[in-house]
């Protein structure tokens, strides 16, 4: 079975956080900002940690499944690293944010042909 998004269509909320938590969305800015200007990884506790730091306090658990899901959508990829307590996870953007619009834009536009062929 392919790999169904899960983005929810906020009309209510403001730029990402139209399809993200604010959790969510400080942790996909964040990614693209630190690759800007060369490819910088981010493992889960350095996304957990950097949350931490500011009003979007969430679990490791949670950074993860979201990290990892963002995987899946092709939103990001990763590379395995070995460290303390064996194998991480180190994740990067695979589209920056133009990119990330496109595929929005794509994906919401190809689902709604399909709600409304008729259209």
């Amino acid at each position: 079975m392919p790999y169904e998004p899960d983005m929810k269509f906020d009309i209510e909320q403001e730029g990402l956080l139209t399809l993200f938590k604010p959790y969510q969305t400080a942790l996909l800015e964040r990614l693209w900002e630190i690759n800007k200007s060369a490819r910088v990884g981010m493992n889960s506790g350095e996304a957990h940690r950097f949350l931490l730091e500011g009003p979007n306090k969430k679990s490791r658990a949670s950074v993860i499944f979201f990290l990892n899901d963002m995987v899946e959508e092709g939103v990001l990829e990763y590379e395995e690293r070995s460290g303390k307590g064996g194998y991480h996870r180190v994740y990067y953007p695979k589209m920056d944010r133009k990119q990330f619009a496109q595929y929005v834009v794509e994906t919401i536009t190809d689902k709604l042909g399909e709600v409304f062929p008729e259209v």
